[in-house]
């Protein structure tokens, strides 16, 4: 039986995110613990480096408050609450401190807008002509182009790069599953060529997948940022100098870039062999005219 005033018993200990740990304990806590959480969930930054005798009169709970809370959280001290808070912030602050947000809906429209002209401009002034320019000879010369990707744009800009050439007459197998794009890789030999897209280029399953199909004799391509270790890894890398706004609440304008880059492509492509693009496009606009619309001024189901 536990006495009134008592130390309460340690808590089982906390898993790795020991953010959202306090986080989903907050409801249940007392005046002041809640009192410490608030503090570590807002400064963990001050917190962590605060010796405990300067965390008491900041926070408002005194010095014994502050080590029961470490002991209801599942750490056996400050110290050991330190270091796990520690190893979370490796994500970076901007995932835990309040974001500096725009004063106005208005703002946060001129915010999205101006990210996304900004990627796309530096993507347009980064691009190197001529790596594309050899790219769109590989690819409009390939059997199969196996198009590889994984994670949340990267995946879309697999699906972006079969629709913006298959109808360009070329034979695109597009591939998410990191499983399935090892078991491409190895079927692909010296007439076909893979074309990976990330947005980080730190993705092993991709740069395995490159690897196998490079040692099958396969071309192999990046679509990726500058400095990213699947640059290396393949046989030509398309190099964008992109980088995230750093605010976590708004979509990266890094997609923008890389949809420019794939429609620069998809467009030197089609330039250089534009009698066949021509008539694939015509044959697929003729269908859509007989079947569906007959306002030939529309995109072709773009």
């Amino acid at each position: 039986m536990s006495l009134k005033g008592t130390d309460p018993t340690p808590a089982a200990s906390p898993p790795d995110d020991i953010f959202s740990h306090i986080l989903g304990m907050q409801n249940s806590l007392s005046r002041s613990h809640k009192l410490v959480a608030a503090a570590i969930l807002t400064q963990p930054k001050l917190f962590i480096e605060s010796p405990i005798e300067d965390l008491a009169p900041w926070i408002g709970v005194s010095a014994p408050t502050i080590t029961r809370f470490c002991r209801t959280v599942g750490c056996e001290g400050l110290r050991e609450l330190k270091l796990r808070l520690m190893g979370g912030l490796r994500v970076g602050l901007r995932y835990i401190e309040p974001p500096t947000r725009p004063e106005s809906t208005a703002e946060a429209v001129e915010r999205v807008v101006h990210r996304a002209h900004r990627a796309v401009a530096a993507a347009a002034e980064s691009a190197d002509v001529k790596a594309l320019e050899h790219a769109a000879d590989i690819i409009s010369r390939c059997r199969i182009l196996y198009v590889f990707g994984g994670g949340g744009v990267s995946s879309w800009l697999v699906e972006e790069v079969q629709n913006r050439l298959f109808r360009l007459g070329i034979h695109v197998i597009p591939c998410v599953d990191h499983q399935m794009q090892m078991m491409l890789a190895a079927t692909a030999d010296r007439v076909d060529v893979v074309l990976c897209c990330s947005l980080t280029g730190r993705n092993a399953e991709l740069i395995k997948a490159a690897k196998i199909a490079a040692e099958y004799g396969a071309a192999t391509i990046a679509l990726t940022t500058r400095g990213a270790p699947l640059a290396d890894a393949v046989e030509l890398p398309l190099i964008l100098a992109l980088r995230d706004e750093g605010d976590i609440l708004s979509p990266t304008g890094m997609r923008y870039g890389f949809l420019i880059a794939i429609d620069i492509l998809a467009y030197i492509m089609a330039l250089r062999n534009s009698r066949p693009a021509q008539h694939m496009l015509r044959r697929i606009k003729q269908q859509f005219m007989t079947h569906r619309d007959e306002d030939d001024t529309q995109p072709l189901s773009d």
